[in-house]
């Protein structure tokens, strides 16, 4: 439905959002997600399907492809379109695969034009789908919801990046999901999960350059589970990092 809008590394999300149609099958309100015994299959699915076994690395792990596919082509899309999807829990539907990640969310229109941009855009949607969502999944697994929190964090940030590389949000947009990004708090005074997720840590490569390296600001916990190891933007590798390829002043 909105593909055209999806390119290099985003090619992958673009068929991740569609507007409900007959064709549709297997379509589960995603308020369904908040009831335990839901939740419980989704993540014994996963992992029988991809191997983590510590609970809290199940969920996390879990909650990456999920909020990747979610967040990612929302961002692309209102800040492409100038529209607001319609994504609080009630308005959509998920289709999951059989590994319980979800294969596409479902809409019930493509969205309302809109003039909006940072806070105003988006807080709908942390406020009416992640928040619900992400508080329910901490406390079943029995931690933070701030590791959920820099999980979605991420994701944005990644989309907004793609965007104003590709060139293909305008510069109204692009400033306005930056700007959300530096803002502590947001307008109802609540702290905003979205605050700076990544640091840009300058390293040294192999040849002598300096280049970026992205670290994330908190860690995911994969490493909980002995089968995985550390992504490559965990902030436990800043030390290790930086010692082996320093910046130069």
């Amino acid at each position: 439905m909105f593909d055209a809008l999806f390119n290099e590394r985003l090619t992958r999300f673009g068929t991740a959002l569609t507007c409900r149609h007959a064709d549709i099958k297997g379509v589960m309100p995603v308020r369904r997600l908040l009831e335990q015994d839901v939740l419980e299959d989704v993540l014994t699915r996963f992992s029988a399907h991809h191997g983590p076994y510590e609970r809290r690395a199940v969920a996390t792990q879990w909650s990456k492809h999920y909020l990747s596919q979610l967040i990612i082509p929302i961002t692309v899309v209102e800040l492409c379109r100038d529209v607001h999807l319609p994504t609080s829990l009630d308005d959509m539907g998920v289709v999951l695969g059989e590994d319980g990640t979800p294969q596409q969310f479902v809409l019930p229109h493509e969205g309302t034009i809109s003039l909006d941009n940072g806070c105003a855009r988006f807080c709908p949607l942390i406020a009416r789908h992640l928040t619900p969502l992400i508080e329910t999944l901490a406390r079943k697994v029995h931690f933070s919801p701030r590791v959920l929190w820099s999980n979605a964090g991420v994701y944005f940030e990644f989309a907004v990046n793609e965007l104003e590389r590709q060139g293909l949000a305008s510069a109204f947009e692009i400033q306005g999901a930056r700007a959300m990004m530096e803002l502590r708090q947001l307008p109802d005074r609540q702290r905003n999960p979205f605050y700076r997720p990544v640091d840009y840590i300058d390293v040294v490569d192999d040849s002598g350059a300096a280049e970026p390296w992205r670290c994330r600001r908190m860690c995911c916990l994969r490493y909980l589970d002995e089968t995985l190891g550390l992504c490559g933007n965990c902030p436990r590798l800043k030390t290790t990092r930086a010692d082996e390829h320093p910046a130069q002043a």
